[in-house]
């Protein structure tokens, strides 16, 4: 089977949104516009995104439907913190395609503002798309959209690129694919050279040729790493996110902390991704269930339900651990029996969860540190021995899909091939150790058991490694017996009851009850 390189071009066929907006940009005073809740617990708001969301439709969602009740300022402050005239709060940016905001008892997310204009788009981070609230007590939703008082010049997107899993599966494991097919052939690389020169840079890890590279360009190869867009990390980005921005924890706390911990026996085997970007829901499912296990819950949860269901993310064109979380705490996820991988979007149907004796609902989700940007080492090992393992996201240089055994650092000092573009890939992160003195995560990856450790790889810990740690998230998962009325302790995986709706693809939340709290 071909392999081939997906590219968001004009068309806006493939990508995570066009939109490239950073903190100092969005941070000042905004205006929030807000139409009447139109929903109470759960059930699909899309807010007219499409389910899931699409790049080529996102910037038009109900645009010219809205209609808003209410408005107020809110201030979004460098620290993170968030001000209005009656409230105080906090704010994360969302990578760098949107922001949330948690003011009271109410959240707020939108994506920022971009439209397909020239070869990339134009973001605008002065304004929002039209976006989701909560209301935390009364599990009430609505839509809401916010601009800047003051305005921000619009700049150019950034190009993004979806690329996915190595194949090695056969043409009919694949039979439905999203993904813009390029026609156009690239050059045969050498791959045996090339990891020969590999192994001969002095390094901690090994390279391999798989099977499947054999006879291959690089560009038909290269879809094999990850899942969004690279973020380029410019200077005045670099000055305004400064080391102060950091959440250290104190040195005692850090010294209880052994050499070594991992998680390894509450993980199911390594999952193949296929031709899909769907390494983001796959990781974080797989952060939720190990989580799950640790508890007593023996379930594995599904990613195509939040590839069908989420109108947060765009399903196999792309997404965010942090969206599949928050949906996963608004709405419910059901088990991999409930909804199997099938590697490409499929219809969403509620219907399906209604019918589950479990589902499954999230709480606290978070990057780790409080905000985007501010975590580090320390954090990440304490959530990992404290909760369980959680989600990374890196920037694989070309090495990374060669990588056979070893601690991965990337040997590649320049990148030489015009096909190549940086991208972020998310995985689960599970322990870490030491090995002849080099500190390593403990990491599984979403491409099957035949690459890398049996699916597994390590990665240099502590000197932020293809920035694997400037980004972690997780959240508390616990069980809803539909059928039940128990409720279990919070160091269990807690229950509520659900009464339905007559409908047949929407259910409602009659109690919430602390496990949301």
């Amino acid at each position: 089977m071909r392999f081939v390189i997906l590219l968001c071009m004009i068309g806006f066929v493939v990508c995570d949104l066009p939109v490239h907006c950073l903190k100092h940009q969005v941070s000042g005073k905004w205006r929030l516009y807000l139409e009447k809740p139109t929903q109470k617990g759960v059930g699909l708001l899309p807010c007219g995104h499409e389910v899931p969301d699409r790049a080529k439709t996102s910037y038009m969602a109900y645009s010219s439907n809205f209609q808003p009740s209410q408005d107020f300022e809110v201030t979004l402050g460098d620290d993170y913190k968030v001000k209005s005239s009656s409230k105080s709060g906090e704010w994360t940016m969302v990578y760098d395609e949107g922001f949330e905001i948690k003011l009271g008892n109410m959240k707020y997310f939108a994506f920022s503002k971009y439209e397909p204009k020239g070869r990339e788009g134009v973001s605008y981070c002065d304004q929002t798309l039209v976006g989701w609230y909560t209301n935390l007590d009364t599990q009430e939703k609505g839509c809401y959209r916010a601009e800047k008082t003051e305005k921000v010049e619009s700049s150019e997107s950034i190009k993004t690129v979806s690329i996915v899993q190595p194949e090695f599966m056969d043409d009919d494991d694949m039979k439905s694919l999203s993904f813009l097919q390029v026609q156009e052939k690239t050059p045969e690389l050498n791959h045996d050279d090339l990891v020969e020169k590999l192994n001969q840079k002095e390094g901690t890890w090994k390279a391999k040729v798989y099977d499947h590279m054999k006879g291959k360009s690089f560009a038909e190869v290269a879809k094999s790493l990850g899942k969004k867009k690279g973020f380029r990390k410019d200077k005045s980005y670099k000055q305004q996110e400064s080391t102060s921005n950091k959440v250290f924890i104190q040195t005692g706390e850090y010294s209880e902390l052994p050499s070594s911990f991992n998680w390894k026996e509450k993980l199911s085997p390594p999952r193949q991704q296929g031709q899909c970007g769907s390494c983001y829901a796959i990781a974080t499912m797989s952060m939720l269930s190990a989580r799950l296990k640790i508890q007593g819950e023996n379930v594995d949860l599904s990613p195509q339900w939040s590839l069908n269901c989420n109108y947060f993310n765009q399903g196999c064109d792309g997404g965010y651990p942090y969206l599949v979380n928050k949906f996963a705490e608004e709405q419910v996820l059901v088990s991999e029996a409930a909804e199997p991988y099938q590697g490409f979007d499929g219809s969403c149907n509620f219907q399906k969860a209604k019918s589950q004796s479990k589902v499954y609902k999230t709480k606290n989700y978070k990057y780790l540190g409080g905000s985007y940007g501010r975590v580090s080492e320390q954090v990440i090992m304490m959530e990992i021995m404290k909760n369980g393992p959680v989600v990374l996201s890196f920037e694989p240089s070309y090495d990374f899909m060669y990588y056979e055994s070893g601690i991965y650092h990337s040997k590649a000092e320049t990148n030489d091939y015009a096909e190549w573009e940086k991208v972020d890939h998310s995985v689960l992160c599970f322990g870490w150790g030491e090995e002849s003195g080099v500190k390593f995560w403990m990491l599984q990856n979403s491409w099957g058991d035949q690459w890398g450790e049996g699916g597994n790889f390590r990665m240099k810990r502590g000197v932020d490694e293809s920035a694997i740690e400037s980004m972690a998230e997780a959240s508390d998962p616990y069980v809803v017996n539909q059928n039940s009325s128990t409720s279990f302790s919070e160091t269990k995986a807690n229950n509520s009851d659900f009464d339905y709706e007559d409908d047949d693809s929407i259910f409602s939340f009659n109690q919430i009850r602390q496990n949301l709290k």
